[in-house]
């Protein structure tokens, strides 16, 4: 394991150093663009620009790396993410910031999807839950200190923009100067959406609710926070959320292992719901730190189902179509992170910035109330692949969470299992075509 965690070291450095980047930009961004004279509305779509480009850039990046490979891809991004945020200085109209956000939301995608890709393939089955764990903690702890890297600087001054694009062009060093040999070119796989809804309806749900309701909360909240409490508190508020999730989402998986995914789930969107509704009852009635802490138990909930619902579609997915099932997940996501801040912005300038916790809440509660249908209404899968923590980042997470499963690989042949892992893949795979063939006769 520690031999592993060096091969692999730069890589995860790599995007560790970018979330302090991501974290920063997360908390100054809806600050900076308000402070200019805009409205909720527009900074909505500012946001709902960047999710966009990030459901673009995860579109095109098989194509990409399979043509320059994911050192080139990487550090040209970074660069292109750090041009993009400087512009933001330079520039405080709505087209111009949702452009810069676009391009933005695109290089993120590519950058991830270079490094996880590349981690997937580095790798071994028997570690990747060791090596994950690693990965989650040390990139959420990221995101959860990069708002108080510029806490003390005013929201339109520049320097939160010069530390941001830094940060990004710092996070170019240990890629580019890793002993770790580059992937294979990788093969692309068609979404497949309306297969996806049929094999795991529950995890299409659950991912398409956890984009509608943390893409704009996430973007929004730090509006809140300065709002009733001072701009100091947004760093504050976006760090809380993260904090809640880093310590949350594992042990809510391992509980998934025993239990219906669904159930839990429904659980940690209950909690998002009743936090988001207490936040949006109490708006401006709560001391500093008691708003601080429920948004630590929403971000505990509203961040976590994600990931478990990624490992029901990976319990139902069919042997050779894990990267396709990922795909087709992320992308309901990204769809959700789009429409979210368009839906959310306006309610905020409509019923005030309690409006958002409102539409929040009520997302929420409906996802929990679905999970209670779908489990109702169908058995779960006899077999459960091992949960792993995983964030909406890129189609790779995927892989790397619960290994990528080859369309050609011979699924009756137990010689070729190198391990303990490999076996019980091998397992897994031939009770889910044992209860295919069983459907079909």
């Amino acid at each position: 394991m520690p031999s592993l965690l060096r091969n692999v070291a730069a890589l995860i450095a790599a995007l560790t150093i970018l979330q302090l980047a991501g974290g920063l930009l997360g908390a100054r961004l809806p600050l900076s663009f308000v402070a200019e004279g805009h409205t909720r509305t527009e900074w909505g779509i500012v946001a709902a620009a960047y999710s966009a480009g990030f459901m673009m850039g995860a579109m095109i990046a098989t194509m990409l790396l399979a043509r320059v490979g994911n050192i080139r891809v990487y550090a040209a991004c970074a660069a292109v993410f750090a041009v993009a945020t400087l512009a933001l200085h330079f520039t405080n109209d709505l087209w111009s910031w949702g452009l810069a956000r676009m391009i933005a939301g695109i290089a993120v995608a590519l950058m991830f999807a270079a490094i996880e890709s590349w981690l997937s393939h580095s790798i071994a089955p028997r570690v990747r839950g060791e090596v994950l764990s690693v990965y989650q903690v040390v990139t959420k702890g990221a995101l959860a200190i990069g708002p108080f890297l510029a806490f003390n600087y005013a929201p339109n001054t520049a320097e939160p923009w010069m530390i941001a694009a830094a940060i990004a062009a710092l996070s170019m060093i240990p890629v580019c100067f890793t002993a770790t040999t580059e992937p294979e070119p990788p093969k692309a796989q068609p979404l497949a959406l309306v297969e996806q809804f049929a094999t795991a309806p529950a995890a299409v749900i659950g991912a398409f609710g956890a984009g509608l309701v943390n893409g704009g909360v996430l973007a929004l909240a730090p509006l809140y926070a300065a709002q009733h409490y001072g701009a100091p508190a947004a760093a504050e508020f976006y760090s809380a959320a993260f904090t809640g999730s880093l310590l949350l989402q594992w042990p809510a998986g391992r509980v998934s292992d025993r239990l219906d995914r669904r159930l839990v789930i429904a659980g940690l969107a209950f909690i998002a719901a009743i936090t988001a509704f207490a936040l949006a009852l109490w708006s401006g009635q709560l001391s500093r730190w008691q708003a601080v802490a429920l948004f630590f138990a929403w971000g505990a909930g509203g961040l976590s189902f994600y990931g478990i619902a990624v490992a029901h579609m990976a319990d139902r997915a069919e042997p050779g179509k894990l990267a396709q099932s990922a795909a087709g997940v992320l992308f309901v996501w990204a769809v959700g992170s789009v429409i979210g801040p368009l839906i959310m912005g306006p309610l905020v300038d409509w019923f005030n910035v309690a409006g958002l916790f409102w539409f929040a809440g009520g997302v929420a509660l409906a996802v929990t109330v679905l999970m209670f249908w779908r489990q109702s209404t169908r058995e779960g899968p006899a077999t459960k692949e091992e949960f792993a923590p995983q964030s909406a980042t890129s189609v790779a997470a995927g892989e790397i969470a619960y290994g990528e499963d080859s369309p050609q690989a011979p699924v009756g042949d137990i010689e070729h299992a190198g391990d303990i892992a490999d076996r019980r893949a091998w397992a897994r795979r031939e009770a889910h075509l044992h209860r295919r063939r069983h459907q079909d006769r």
